[in-house]
């Protein structure tokens, strides 16, 4: 392996550990919430936790590090770039799901509808799933995540406000 390529996979990693660490403070954050306005969806098979964060804070993170390989397809996020981020866990057991398909259709209030299939992340023993998607200013974002285990296939819906203009 060349010495370029090793520390390509050094940084490749570390972002993938600052992703996967935004994803467990979702997770706790929205654990930790009861009110029905928590980022948390569940029915009697999945309990699924998400959260929206501006790409340019996980940059922001990242700054002090050499130049890591693009994620999610986006090596410099645009300001309007957000990171969209889900947790799984079984919900009569309460074990996290790693083995599973996430696709996710984000509808804007304006705009045309986009999909996009989640990629794993993986932090130590856990695993999140996520993507990036540009979400402008404004209410009404709609998402809808499908979660696909073997033939079964479980559908959220999702409503998120974006109401700020910067990080």
């Amino acid at each position: 392996m060349s010495q370029a390529r090793g520390a390509g996979g050094h940084a490749r990693r570390l972002r993938w550990a600052v992703m996967g660490a935004v994803a467990v403070a979702v997770a706790v954050a929205g654990a930790a919430q009861a009110a029905p306005t928590d980022q948390r969806q569940q029915n009697e098979r999945i309990t699924l936790y998400y959260g929206v964060v501006p790409a340019v804070l996980s940059q922001a993170t990242l700054a002090a590090h050499p130049p890591a390989p693009e994620v999610h397809g986006a090596a410099r996020p645009a300001s309007d770039t957000h990171h969209l981020v889900v947790a799984l866990f079984d919900t009569p057991t309460g074990q996290r799901i790693t083995q599973a398909t996430v696709t996710v259709r984000h509808t804007p209030p304006k705009g045309v509808a986009m999909s996009k299939v989640l990629e794993p992340m993986p932090l130590g023993d856990a695993l999140s799933f996520g993507t990036t998607f540009v979400i402008a200013k404004g209410r009404h974002h709609r998402f809808r995540i499908e979660v696909r285990r073997g033939e079964r296939v479980e559908r959220f819906d999702v409503v998120y406000d974006n109401l700020h203009s910067g990080p």
